[in-house]
């Protein structure tokens, strides 16, 4: 009866054993079907501190009608949304960018579509686009000379996302092998002004401005050949190339040059010079990351927009001017026309002509996780002004930054940075991706 007992249980052990092992290669488990979209962004919440310099001159020509004090609080809450959708042949992709600035003044809104377009690949070559988008053209890392078709970036914050422009466009892409020319890319544009709500910067409405751009990965070195013009725009010429030297040192650079652009100068009377002039812009620089993990951005910056020593001291002795026959005589017309001549320079970010850009960032010092602290430097080099930035970002969980930095410009009176509204400008934010 014992063996009986034994040989069934065997047999049921074998044969649940038979099971399992059919199981095992019986279980079709489906792959997790992709899906055709993607979602994501990012919320922040920033809070500024703005201690002014009320001896400057912007700050004369901001506050003229009533002092905010000595300092300005300012809350930026933040959200941007992205999207991807794909099916067969075609792409749609939009970011969103929503921003609520709070000064002493009030605060408001500010909703704005980034990006919206559809791409349409017929071919593994050949991909046409339409909507609107943000372009990165151009090598450099704090400006972008040849970037003609592109948003100005802020040399504090080169790695936001910036609002894109409406446009039509066609890429072309060929690859190669056994040469010297490994790929080629051809890009072509169309960037119409539409009434009073679409590229309105590039021209009137009606405008239809146009872009090419060329690049070659040639000899392993990346090559950009740009052009862009049209009925308001003047015709502008560029190029630029990154190479890496080593796995850990990397140069790159761009030249653009605008032919016939209209340029207004100053007097210390506040009299206007109006003429037309070629502007060579140009850009050097390099990255490099030493064995410690330092990363090193270093880029010399000719802005053939900006203005000489000479230029910028009568631009700041008219601002002054103005501001002692306002308080002499009360009239605030001196101001108001102050205000409007000084457009031409205070619209470019920075608007001297040579720069230097220094940014150094340490990974996790100390075996500190997720902590990286950072110096940048801008000098401008003909008044030996510059802008000192420390800063660090920790990021104790996955998708979740805090950041804290410290603008401190540091000038003479009549200097680019010297001149500057904040005298000492503490940033905090906490940033969350999702």
């Amino acid at each position: 009866m014992a063996g009986l007992l034994r040989a069934a249980l065997v047999c049921l052990l074998a044969a649940w054993a038979g099971w399992a092992w059919a199981g095992e290669y019986d279980l079709n488990i489906p792959e997790a079907e992709k899906k055709p979209y993607e979602l994501g962004g990012r919320v922040e919440l920033r809070y500024l501190q703005h201690r002014l310099n009320q001896d400057s001159a912007v700050y004369k020509l901001n506050f003229y009608r009533g002092s905010p004090g000595a300092y300005v609080d300012e809350w930026r809450p933040l959200a941007e949304f992205r999207g991807n959708y794909r099916q067969g042949l075609l792409q749609v992709h939009f970011l969103t960018h929503h921003e609520y600035d709070q000064t002493y003044r009030g605060g408001e809104w500010v909703n704005k579509i980034y990006e919206a377009y559809a791409t349409l690949k017929p071919t593994v070559n050949l991909a046409l686009e339409g909507g609107k988008k943000s372009f990165q053209w151009g090598k450099g890392y704090a400006w972008n000379p040849a970037g003609f078709v592109n948003r100005p970036k802020d040399p504090d914050d080169p790695e936001l996302n910036l609002e894109g422009f409406s446009f039509l466009g066609l890429d072309y892409i060929k690859s190669f092998t056994g040469g010297s020319l490994s790929n080629l890319a051809l890009t072509a544009l169309l960037l119409p002004v539409l009434d009073d709500w679409e590229n309105t910067e590039l021209g009137q409405s009606g405008d239809v401005n146009y872009a090419l751009k060329l690049y070659l990965l040639w000899h392993n070195t990346d090559l950009d050949f740009i052009y862009f013009g049209g009925p308001n725009q003047p015709d502008s010429y560029g190029f630029d190339f990154a190479k890496n030297l080593a796995e850990n040192f990397e140069v790159h650079g761009e030249v653009g040059l605008r032919r016939a652009v209209t340029r207004t100068v100053l007097d210390a009377a506040g009299q206007a010079t109006v003429s037309q002039q070629d502007q060579l812009s140009y850009l050097l620089g390099v990255r490099y990351l030493n064995a410690v993990e330092t990363t090193f951005i270093l880029e010399y910056y000719h802005n053939g927009a900006g203005y000489d020593r000479g230029e910028l001291d009568a631009f700041f002795a008219y601002q002054d001017w103005a501001f002692q026959r306002w308080l002499a005589t009360g009239n605030a017309s001196y101001m108001q026309r102050a205000e409007t001549v000084t457009r031409p320079y205070y619209r470019q970010r920075n608007f001297g002509q040579d720069y230097l850009y220094l940014k150094i960032t340490q990974k996790e010092p100390g075996d500190i996780l997720y902590f990286n602290p950072w110096l940048a430097l801008i000098v401008n080099l003909q008044d030996r002004s510059f802008n000192l930035q420390p800063g660090l970002t920790y990021t104790p969980v996955t998708n979740l930054e805090l950041n804290f930095r410290v603008g401190i410009p540091i000038g003479p009176a009549g200097s680019e940075f010297g001149e500057k509204q904040d005298l000492f400008r503490p940033e905090f934010w906490v940033r969350r991706y999702f």
